[in-house]
């Protein structure tokens, strides 16, 4: 029975509340309120306004949010009700947003007001604020096992979490010695603090105790902050568009009207719920009734109804969003298998063409033919700079882009700039025009690739978007210290401008304005994001002006620190004092390269008379021969200038002798024009420099015609290619015989002695046998039979010294932290810089000694062991006259191999041709003739792979060492008649 009467005297007590209650109730609900006076324009804009659109935050719970049965409730529903009521206004909440998404709206105008947002000084630049409503408290919520944590000072040098775009985002922007990770919601914060991911949230105390409880997170605690110190009580408001503050008005004097009971039960409704412990509270309700006091706990009983509600959804959510927490993470696994696949598949076609530049590069060559193949490489690096773009975009997604700080020239950056725009510059028909003030330095210590893949992407995006006119580039520099200089490149160009709105969605991935953009001019959206990311990263900024129709600025500063020592050697070498008794004539009409020119002249120190037309220029000439003066020392002319073209005018002078004999010529030849650099010397012109104009390249000219080039220089020109200093023995691991090829042509030509395999397997076979020979292993990660990870793993359980350098085509992130955890200790990634990779190994060799030295691996010619006549005699069972025997047959039937090797060999039929240096290969091995078998073993893998480039050099070896083993053999007879 004591549960009967336990439940009767619950509900008596219930009733009893109810009977109390209810007369307030009826009070409040039926008391009309007052309308406040309003001025003629605050009626004029409620009449114009009929409703004011509201932005709301779903989850702000219980300040507001959106409840399970769709409705608006909360803190600031109760106010706004009062206030429509007090004023006649007409509210309406926008529902189906987040707060982020609210937000960005109201800031753009798509909404009037956010009726429950904090006051910050980010916030006043786009919304005027109402007086405050309602004040709350920030806390610092943590894990209960966080033992360090006491106070909000504790948190300087930490990461905390916060709410993307909330104030306390904007409050903890200010504490610079506090890194912040934001979360777009307060419930993904707290999970974060709760499973350990961050060691800290800040957010509202209120709404984040209600919903830790709500998500059934329990292992937190919190730390107040200190209201005195740090952080002030914080306040609500109503933030109106700008453009309103009539609306602002209203609100205050409804605010004002409101009266502290009313104000009270708006908060005893919400606040004091959870009945959490507040003795200031617990004083002021001392004196109130039993009755309310009951109605409390009656309100209680359906509150936590609704509670558990509440938690069965934000359980329901919470696997929801582990769900597809798991389902991005495979996506992203996903996305990166693709880069890594599609990176490898790329740059390896790439490092052929890259590889094989070079090696045509150490041929002969015409300047023609040289400068067509500086143009196929550079192509080839703007390829690879776009596969770069696409990667390096998901390393600055992930946040592990580095940026590096070394010692550049900066005119060579430029120089590199302009080979690879040129191509596009020309095909658009349009001018490009790069000015560099003299008095901005050339060395610099920063990252030369980041800053070159900006410039690239800002001028290859002004010249796509260019029809005519031209695309110009200014640099310029502001000192800021001793060695401190902010750099300031504006890329300017009159294509088709930008409207504001395409602006503002200029620097956002993948986004390029509108579609028929994309459409019309091609491209992924990637690179002005890309721009920024980087400029950012390097401590710049970038900003943009244009007018639709004329054309665009885009400038960029960055922070860049002046190599001294470099940059002071540099300007001593461009001060020559020679320069200053020297007098130049110079034809030149186009601005502004003209002007340009005139600077650089002017800051190389020389005497320079500048003239516009031909005319002009005969006459500065026949003053000049006419006089007792040595005349001038240089003659410069734009090839575009004269009437029929520079080339045609340079003739004339010479065939007219308007020229001295001692004087040196300089052609400046148009972009793309690099046919003209073939009839400079048939005309008699010393040197040609194409346009547009860098300082360091004239002055290089200028100083190699006439042959005073500094010491420094002339060291710098004249140095070659690193030579190894050991002909070291190098394992190489390939399967793509292009790449073999390639890296044995290169390495060979440094000093190397490279042995080839083509996959692990054989790679790893082949050091175990070899293990005292090999002095470095090149290791291919991607190949059939067994990949170089494994490869790698076998070769470290016999050798844990022997250098193994990784060359693969992955780009990704991750591949080298992988490379170490297989003993793979140094990293190549193709395609590679030859010399950059000589230079590699070189320091990893440099100072040891090899695993077998010269007089060891090559006896000279003249003493060299043919056949190991002994080795044969004890392989027929030391049998010297079995060995004869052997050795005569062994003559007669190798007396017709060459001329059958060469016949299969102009039949194609390379089948045949293996059989026969197979053949030819057994009986060397068993005769003793070592050498012959080695180099047959090599001959018969190309002819059966068909490898066509290495089969000519390997077929000369072998007809060279079949002639003097038959010689040997034939001696070795004679001597044992």
């Amino acid at each position: 029975m004591k549960p009967i009467k336990w439940m009767a005297c619950f509900l008596a007590v219930l009733c009893v509340a109810a009977l109390l209650v209810a007369p307030v109730a009826h009070a409040e609900d039926n008391t009309p309120q007052p309308k406040i006076p309003l001025t003629a324009e605050e009626e004029a804009f409620i009449r114009e306004h009929p409703v004011i659109r509201l932005g709301v935050d779903p989850t702000f719970v219980p300040y507001e949010f959106i409840d399970t049965d769709g409705e608006y409730k909360g803190i600031a529903a109760d106010y706004i009700a009062l206030i429509c009521e007090k004023t006649g206004l007409l509210m309406e909440v926008k529902k189906g947003l987040t707060w982020t998404e609210a937000y960005e709206k109201a800031v753009n105008g798509e909404l009037d007001v956010l009726p429950c947002v904090a006051q910050t000084a980010e916030r006043e630049r786009y919304f005027l604020f109402s007086d405050t409503y309602f004040s709350f408290q920030r806390a610092v919520f943590i894990n209960e096992d966080t033992k360090d944590i006491k106070s909000f000072s504790d948190l300087s040098g930490q990461t905390v979490a916060v709410q993307l775009n909330s104030s306390h985002h904007s409050y903890m922007k200010q504490f610079t010695d506090i890194k912040l990770s934001v979360y777009p919601t307060v419930e993904a914060g707290l999970r974060a603090v709760s499973n350990g991911t961050e060691i800290a949230f800040i957010g509202n105390f209120a709404t984040s105790s209600y919903l830790a409880k709500s998500l059934g997170i329990s292992n937190l605690k919190y730390v107040p902050i200190d209201e005195g110190t740090v952080d002030p009580a914080q306040s609500l408001h109503f933030a109106v568009r700008k453009d309103w503050p009539e609306l602002v008005s209203i609100i205050n004097k409804a605010l004002a009207s409101i009266t502290t009971q009313q104000k009270t039960e708006i908060q005893n409704k919400w606040i004091n719920v959870e009945g959490a412990v507040d003795f200031g509270y617990v004083l002021r309700i001392i004196g109130i009734a039993v009755g309310t006091l009951l109605a409390v706990l009656l309100v209680s009983y359906f509150w936590i109804i609704r509670l558990r509600k509440e938690v069965a959804m934000r359980k329901q959510a919470q696997e929801e969003s582990t769900q597809a927490k798991e389902e991005a993470i495979a996506a992203n696994q996903v996305k990166s298998l693709f880069l890594a696949r599609m990176s490898h598949e790329i740059r390896t076609p790439l490092n052929a063409i890259l590889g094989m530049a070079y090696l045509i590069k150490k041929t002969e060559l015409t300047s023609t033919q040289g400068m067509y193949l500086d143009k196929l490489t550079q192509a080839s690096r703007n390829m690879l700079g776009t596969i770069n773009d696409i990667l390096d975009f998901s390393k600055i997604e992930a946040g592990k882009i580095t940026i590096e700080k070394v010692s550049f020239d900066l005119d060579k950056t430029l120089q590199r700039i302009i080979s690879i725009e040129s191509v596009r510059v020309e095909e658009q028909g349009i001018e490009l025009v790069v000015e560099k003030n003299p008095d901005v330095p050339s060395m610099f210590l920063g990252d030369p690739l980041r800053i070159e893949q900006v410039l690239l992407n800002l001028i290859n995006n002004a010249v796509k978007f260019t029809e005519s006119g031209s695309v110009r580039v200014v640099i310029t520099a502001e000192e800021t210290q001793a060695a401190e200089c902010v750099i300031t490149f504006v890329v300017k160009d009159t294509g088709i401008g930008m409207t504001q709105e395409q602006i503002d969605h200029l620097f956002i991935a993948f986004d390029q304005g509108d579609s028929s953009i994309s459409r019309r001019f091609g491209g992924s959206g990637l690179g002005l994001s890309i721009v920024k990311s980087l400029t950012e990263l390097m401590g710049g900024e970038v900003s943009v002006a244009s007018e639709k129709g004329v054309g665009s600025v885009f400038t960029v500063r960055l922070p860049l620190t002046v190599d001294l020592p470099q940059e002071a050697q540099k300007r001593s070498c461009a001060s020559l004092e020679c320069f200053k008794k020297m007098r130049a004539v110079v034809l030149f009409r186009v601005e502004p390269m003209r002007q340009q020119l005139e600077d650089c002249l002017r800051s190389f120190g020389l005497q320079y008379e500048l003239v516009e037309t031909e005319q002009a220029m005969l006459a500065k000439l026949d003053a000049s021969y006419s006089t007792e003066d040595k005349g001038y020392d240089l003659v410069m002319i734009d090839y575009t200038t004269p009437q029929n073209n520079g080339i045609a005018f340079f003739q004339k002078l010479k065939t007219e002798r308007r020229m001295k004999s001692t004087s040196k010529s300089i052609l400046f030849v148009p972009m793309m024009r690099e046919d003209l650099f073939d009839e400079l010397e048939s005309a008699g012109i010393d040197i040609g420099i194409t346009k547009p104009i860098i300082p360091s390249v004239l002055y290089n000219g200028i100083i190699e015609i006439l042959n005073i080039k500094p010491k420094e220089e002339k060291r710098a020109l004249n140095s070659k290619q690193r030579i190894a200093p050991h002909p070291y023995r190098l394992l190489l691991v390939e399967d793509n015989k292009t790449n073999q090829f390639i890296a044995k042509s290169i390495l060979e030509q440094a000093g190397f002695v490279m042995i080839v395999t083509s996959d692990g397997e054989e790679g790893y076979q082949y050091f175990a046998a070899h293990q005292q020979e090999i002095d470095l292993i090149l290791m291919d990660l991607h190949m059939p039979v067994m990949d170089g990870y494994t490869s790698s793993d076998l070769i470290r359980k016999i050798d844990q010294d022997v250098p193994i350098v990784a060359m693969t085509a992955d780009a990704i992130s991750g591949v080298e932290e992988l490379c170490q955890s297989h003993g793979i200790r140094n990293y190549v990634s193709k395609p590679f810089e030859p010399d950059q990779l000589i230079e590699t190994l070189i320091s990893l060799l440099g100072g040891k000694t090899p695993k077998i030295l010269p007089d060891e691996e090559k006896m000279p010619e003249e003493t060299e062991q043919v056949v190991d006549f002994a080795d044969g005699i004890k392989r027929m069972g030391g049998s010297k006259e079995l060995y004869l025997r052997v050795l005569q047959s062994f003559a007669a039937e190798s007396a017709g191999v060459a001329d059958q090797l060469k016949e299969a060999l102009a039949a194609g039929d390379f089948e045949r041709g293996e059989q026969i240096v197979h053949k030819m290969k057994g009986s060397a091995g068993s005769i003793g003739a070592k050498k012959l078998h080695a180099v047959s073993l090599e001959l018969q893998q190309s002819l059966k792979d068909k490898n066509s480039s290495a089969i000519p050099p390997q077929i000369a070896a072998f007809y060279d060492r079949l002639d003097k083993t038959l010689i040997a053999l034939q001696e070795f007879e004679e001597q044992n008649k």
